[in-house]
């Protein structure tokens, strides 16, 4: 198998999954640039180690990013090199356990996505399933038992080579600041392997769910059981709990796996509300907060930036936030997110303009009338109280900042939804 894996035309097709991917170098520095280089000088040579046993994978660089809810994410980057041969070997174990994968895990998995997942979800509350047991999965991916992933490999995987390689990459150790530390558990977010292998021991849990005909989805270690009652959610989320932790040798957050109904649930951003007694999908309350917290960001008048860059800034965060959460009904929030964008926006131009005489003339070209233009352009209120202004609104309104490059959520959101494809 692993000769099979270090084919040219296996690695041809991995390299240029890394290349698209990017990302920053790993402890070695090389970066995704010059790994092309690198392969057609030293191919062989690589091979010959990969296939011999010679080849001793790098530890990973730690990266701390911080996690929309509060705390931070541990990442572990692979060099590129390793990145290469880990995609390598995902791509070519991926023929062998796709197929057998539950049609209801929706992360990392081709032709697959979080929409499906939100509309099964969606499917599952109208079916009259609407008590929601919410599973968190405590640090998942720092938390693989090793030995339970390497006896799941091992029921499809009888080659020793691609197995020992496997189990290096899983212990290869984590520098941070020059120092490298063991790592005796878990398969670092970063690694191109990381999403298959989480998927492989997780099946487990979906097999699990499927025979005892629970009704679920799950992405990644997201995953949602769908009961008709209280009473059997409890029963699921106690029975289920003590297989996990049993079974899987994962470790499942008590204080945040919890029972609740549509409205109070989140899945991958979503909710749901009641719409004439069908299920509905909704943004969920906190991915708009976070939303509405970066566009505050951006649009601060202390940044820096001025109104043109802020909202050349924006518009790809606009027009990705949208495509996300097309599936929502969210007319009204959009047209809100654009109320409180374009009043963050009129409060930096009033900055920018700066004294009272270059605020008339502004005013006065806007058409605004030459009493209000001086009246408004001598005022002493704060920037808020004059955004809020009628003067203000009137001129600078939804076409002023259209014609400066302002692309609104609302209307993205209604160009999406209108030539919306099926997702099945």
């Amino acid at each position: 198998m692993l000769e099979t894996i270090m084919e040219r035309r296996n690695l041809e097709k991995a390299l240029l999954q890394v290349e698209r991917n990017k990302g920053v170098g790993g402890v070695d520095g090389m970066q995704t640039d010059a790994l092309r280089d690198y392969l057609s000088a030293n191919y062989l040579q690589l091979r010959h180690q990969v296939l011999s046993g010679t080849y001793i994978p790098s530890p990973v660089k730690k990266v701390e990013i911080p996690k929309p809810q509060g705390g931070v994410r541990m990442l572990g980057i692979p060099t590129v090199i390793d990145r290469l041969l880990q995609q390598a070997i995902s791509q070519w174990l991926a023929q062998f356990y796709e197929p057998n994968f539950s049609k209801f895990s929706y992360g990392f998995r081709p032709k697959r996505n979080a929409h499906q997942a939100v509309m099964q979800a969606q499917s599952f509350l109208n079916e009259g399933k609407t008590r929601v047991i919410e599973l968190d999965l405590e640090k998942f991916f720092d938390k693989v038992n090793h030995d339970k992933l390497m006896s799941l490999l091992m029921r499809k995987v009888s080659d020793k080579p691609t197995l020992r390689l496997i189990r290096q990459y899983l212990l290869s150790g984590i520098m941070e600041g020059g120092v490298v530390s063991q790592r005796t558990e878990g398969t670092p977010q970063g690694s191109p392997l990381s999403p298959l292998l989480s998927n492989i021991i997780l099946n487990e849990l979906d097999t699990e769910l499927t025979q005892r005909q629970h009704s679920f989805v799950r992405y990644a270690d997201d995953c949602s059981i769908y009961v008709r009652s209280k009473k059997s959610a409890h029963r699921v989320l106690k029975s289920i709990t003590k297989y996990i932790e049993e079974s899987l040798k994962l470790k499942v957050n008590k204080e945040k796996s919890k029972v609740s109904r549509p409205v109070e649930s989140t899945l991958l951003g979503f909710s749901f509300y009641n719409d004439k007694g069908r299920w509905t999908i909704r943004i969920a309350k906190k991915s708009i907060k976070r939303i509405k917290e970066k566009s505050k960001s951006i649009t601060a008048r202390n940044n820096g930036m001025n109104t043109a860059q802020k909202i050349a800034k924006m518009r790809p965060i606009i027009k990705g936030w949208v495509n996300y959460f097309s599936i929502a009904k969210a007319k009204f929030v959009m047209q809100d997110l654009d109320e409180c964008v374009r009043l963050r926006l009129r409060m930096g131009l009033w900055k920018e303009w700066k004294n009272c005489k270059t605020r008339v003339r502004h005013l006065q070209e806007l058409k605004a009338s030459k009493q209000k233009s001086y009246e408004w352009g001598n005022s002493s209120k704060g920037y808020c109280r004059v955004a809020h202004s009628p003067i203000l609104c009137r001129t600078l309104n939804n076409a002023y900042f259209i014609k400066l490059g302002y692309v609104s959520f609302y209307r993205t959101y209604v160009d999406l939804t209108e030539t919306q494809p099926s997702l099945f």
